[in-house]
């Protein structure tokens, strides 16, 4: 089923193009964690972006607009800081494959930032909420199959493989083969887009 926006049927379900859908490649998974995504503004509409694509395959996932003031609020009061880890890079951040077991089975949610390199760090001053969290990086990340943005180092991931990889290390669920499904989604729907529009976004 399919909706028209503009003048191009979307698919109702996964929001593609209709002659782009990706429904039957889609395999829902759920875990205990909530995973909260806040992206910037421009990351939304960007046709690289893969938070999208995560939380079509994982269904506790959140997308929070960093500029609705309202809908960050709710996701910061829903996220108990003693129950939360904020998934960001930074100098005192504890690597996530080092937690005990006991602190991972107390998360019940994880916040990540979704946007560009000096777009997350922007984010991440901007919000001083964010300081009640314990921030967590990655000492051993796998190699991201993610090759079609610009990324600040080569153990960057993006938004999809952050959040895999994360829900790998604290429940044990196995992404490995969605992270490879996603990168090629990603890679295929880039590939039909008009030059002009490709040359845009970057």
């Amino acid at each position: 089923m399919s909706d028209l926006v503009g003048k191009r049927p979307i698919c109702s379900a996964c929001q593609y193009p209709a002659k782009q859908c990706i429904c039957h490649l889609i395999t829902p998974m759920d875990g205990r964690t909530q995973v909260w995504i806040l992206q910037d503004k421009h990351e939304a509409k960007h046709a690289k972006n893969s938070a999208r694509l995560f939380a079509l395959n994982y269904t506790s996932t959140h997308i929070v607009p960093f500029t609705d003031d309202q809908a960050l609020a709710h996701c910061l009061a829903s996220c108990r800081p003693e129950e939360t880890l904020l998934l960001f890079p930074e100098e005192e951040a504890t690597p996530v494959e080092r937690l005990s077991e006991d602190k991972k089975r107390c998360i019940k949610h994880v916040i990540l930032l979704d946007g560009t390199w000096p777009k997350a760090k922007k984010m991440r001053l901007l919000e001083p909420r964010l300081n009640a969290y314990q921030s967590v990086s990655f000492a051993s990340p796998p190699e991201s199959v993610y090759e079609i943005r610009k990324s600040p180092n080569a153990t960057a991931l993006a938004t999809l493989e952050a959040a895999s990889y994360f829900l790998e290390c604290v429940e044990d669920l196995q992404f490995s083969v969605i992270r490879h499904t996603f990168a090629d989604i990603i890679a295929l729907q880039w590939s039909q887009q008009p030059v002009a529009h490709k040359h845009k976004q970057d």
